[in-house]
């Protein structure tokens, strides 16, 4: 029989997710704290652990870190009452070794199909999260391809600084027009309408610090003129 350690800071709860999972003919048992998880595993091998996200003295992640540092196989679903949390941190839980994240929201069957899923290596994801993985995907893969002339650089470097259009304009040496319109092509090449939306959009593509060192090296090439 598969052995599952809930762990759950909300008794209700991790007693629910028990009787559920019995149910199905799983072998659980609960914890209500991941504190004393190396103890809790140095007496028993439990072959998946379902760990609630969020927990006030140890969260899920931390948990998940500290339960794969004891056995790096080890098979860990996150659960969670916000669904939201799910998107902006599946990538990190992907890289940390985690094999799953649930809803506590979602039906008995979805909760029974995950664990399943990590049981087999695989990962069982809600289609609106792999629908908007893949919205991600594709604009990544296509504003990495995004092109920008040397002015369009130094206009983008003038955004991550917090420049106005008129100190862009005087540091450039063109008009004040100029750069709007310089502006209104970046933000269409960019896919976004603001200058918050394109200093977060220039984070996320990695070409911050790149931009930045341009920006150095041209003002010492002015200083040494």
């Amino acid at each position: 029989m598969t052995s599952v350690l809930v762990i759950d800071d909300h008794a209700v709860v991790a007693s629910g997710t028990k009787a559920v999972l019995q149910s199905a003919g799983f072998e659980v048992e609960t914890q209500q704290s991941a504190k004393n998880i190396q103890q809790i595993m140095n007496q028993m091998h439990y072959d998946l652990f379902l760990v609630d996200l969020n927990m006030p003295d140890m969260d899920g992640m931390a948990a998940s870190d500290l339960i794969l540092d004891l056995d790096p196989e080890a098979k860990i679903v996150i659960y969670t009452g916000y669904e939201t949390e799910i998107e902006q941190l599946f990538a990190s839980m992907i890289e940390r070794g985690i094999s799953g994240i649930v809803s506590k929201s979602a039906s008995i069957d979805s909760l029974i199909a995950a664990l399943h899923a990590a049981l087999r290596d695989e990962v069982l994801l809600p289609i609106w999260l792999f629908q908007r993985l893949r919205v991600n995907e594709v604009t990544r893969t296509s504003t990495s391809k995004v092109h920008f002339n040397q002015i369009e650089r130094a206009t983008l470097a003038g955004v991550m600084r917090g420049d106005t259009n008129r100190e862009i304009a005087r540091n450039l040496l063109i008009g004040q027009r100029t750069v709007e319109k310089y502006l209104t092509g970046i933000f269409q090449k960019l896919g976004v309408h603001s200058r918050i939306e394109a200093a977060e959009k220039v984070n996320e593509l990695g070409m911050a610090e790149e931009l930045q060192n341009e920006w150095k090296a041209a003002g010492q090439t002015n200083t040494d003129k």
